[in-house]
């Protein structure tokens, strides 16, 4: 039984980021391709929670339940929950995710 994917707020406003870029430097055709396999992920992981790999930040930092999915230069990072999933970020694998998580921790305070 697949579970529920919830995207967070935050998530929403990396991918609008991810979109925005995509779109301006490549142009729409190859947005469409992109978001075609974030949906395809999106559903993967929720049939297939495990599947994704425990960034090592998240072992670094003693998170538990955290995993993440790359599509194409994006690291997808979710946490599975008892029934549900909730993708917490999108985040570019040219980025320092600690550095965006922290950043993330500190902009929601």
């Amino acid at each position: 039984m697949a579970r529920s994917v919830f995207i967070l707020d935050s998530a929403k406003d990396d991918y609008r980021e991810i979109r925005k870029y995509v779109k301006h430097k490549f142009g729409e055709k190859v947005w469409q391709d992109s978001d075609q396999k974030y949906k395809e992920m999106l559903k993967n992981i929720g049939e297939f929670p495990f599947a994704g790999l425990i960034p090592d930040e998240a072992i670094q930092l003693g998170l538990q339940g955290i995993r993440e999915r790359l599509v194409g230069q994006t690291r997808v990072i979710y946490e599975v929950a008892s029934q549900s999933l909730y993708v917490h970020m999108f985040v570019s694998t040219r980025r320092d995710f600690t550095t965006m998580l922290t950043n993330r921790l500190l902009k929601n305070e």
